[in-house]
């Protein structure tokens, strides 16, 4: 049986790397109540900038043993219109709208399972909040 403090939670790429790198978040994972749900995103992210055989392991087993989302059809659509809004209203260049279109896909999946994103990216996904609503943890 689950506990009724559990909630789910996706961690960002930032929050992974930076763990992966230094573990100054691990006994903090640990002792969560999360249930901790990954992104393909992420995923994709991960392996894309993974540097050695043993950080391509572990997000090979990362997307093996953890239950994974995949943003929608539907998903990728309303990413499109969010940042369409955020370039018009922020005045961001196509660069900053590439950096944060992946962001904008996590916030959008783990909403729809009312999951919590878990970042250290904490300005990016401060804005992204302006647009589109979802439950943000930074951890610094």
């Amino acid at each position: 049986m689950r506990s009724k403090t559990a909630r789910f939670a996706v961690l960002d790429t930032s929050l992974y790397i930076d763990n992966f790198r230094t573990g100054r978040f691990t006994f903090r994972l640990l002792q969560s109540s999360f249930i901790v749900r990954c992104s393909s995103v992420v995923l994709h992210e991960l392996l894309r900038g993974a540097r050695s055989p043993l950080e391509r392991k572990f997000v090979t087993e990362l997307s093996r043993r953890c239950r994974v989302l995949t943003p929608t059809e539907r998903q990728w659509s309303q990413a499109a219109e969010i940042l369409s809004r955020m370039r018009r209203a922020e005045h961001y260049e196509a660069g900053k709208i590439r950096d944060l279109a992946f962001d904008v896909l996590i916030a959008l999946s783990a909403r729809s399972i009312g999951a919590t994103v878990v970042t250290t990216n904490r300005d990016d996904f401060q804005i992204i909040q302006r647009y589109v609503s979802f439950h943000l943890i930074c951890w610094e």
